[in-house]
């Protein structure tokens, strides 16, 4: 096995080989705007995350921790009968503050969920890049990086940050190309992609430019033994 694998693919990551994952330490990747918003949210003070992949799965665990905060969208957009959407504004201290959370998401959860049996799970974004590379560092190859995509398919955005985490490993591959290419205009680039464009329709503009800053955070979320992300 490569040190390194990028699934830069749903369909690759939704067929992943339990032999192949059990070793690995996963990182999953949905910029804009899952892995940011998770990020933003346990910075703030957020008792943790329990990603779940689909609405009905997260009303469940609603009736089960009735305090928890409900997030999440499809398309982009908050869902009915949630507290809060997918925007790494909302997860203000005010809001999210000693507060658990279950979310759902279009991209984002699904390629958690893929990830389970890991050996350890990780998310990345531009806000936490660095601290996801020096964690990895830490725990040691072999590195697979699941790249949520958009709409079922391959996503720019989400690429654009494998690269630069790759990049930051110092390991050769085709996407930190890319990376470096866009590099000078990492919001412009990320307004330009098919998902920055479904959030400029929707009138969630805003979060794209904060999803490009660059190790805002020192955090890297991951995920325990019960399937919730901590502050780690």
């Amino acid at each position: 096995m490569n040190d390194l694998e990028i699934c830069y693919l749903p369909a690759q990551w939704r067929r992943l080989d339990p032999c192949r994952l059990g070793p690995s330490a996963c990182v999953v990747i949905d910029v804009i705007r899952a892995t940011s918003t998770l990020l933003v949210a346990l910075a703030n003070g957020a008792r943790g995350v329990r990603p779940v992949a689909g609405v009905e799965e997260a009303f469940t665990l609603k009736e089960h921790h009735p305090s928890a905060l409900l997030a999440g969208e499809r398309g982009g957009v908050p869902l009915p009968g949630f507290d809060l959407g997918n925007s790494p504004r909302e997860m203000t201290a005010e809001r999210v503050g000693d507060r658990d959370l279950i979310v759902t998401t279009t991209n984002g959860t699904p390629a958690l969920a893929a990830c389970l049996g890991a050996r350890a799970v990780l998310t990345a974004c531009f806000l936490n890049l660095d601290a996801v590379a020096a964690r990895l560092r830490e725990i040691g190859p072999p590195w697979m990086i699941l790249c949520a995509g958009f709409e079922g398919g391959f996503g720019l955005d989400d690429a654009i940050v494998a690269g630069a985490l790759a990049g930051a490993l110092d390991r050769d591959h085709a996407l930190v190309s890319l990376y470096r290419s866009v590099r000078h205009d990492l919001a412009g680039t990320l307004l330009g992609c098919s998902a920055g464009q479904e959030l400029v329709k929707a009138g969630l503009g805003d979060d794209v430019p904060f999803c490009a800053e660059l190790n805002r955070f020192a955090l890297v979320p991951t995920l325990d033994a019960e399937g919730v992300l901590r502050a780690g």
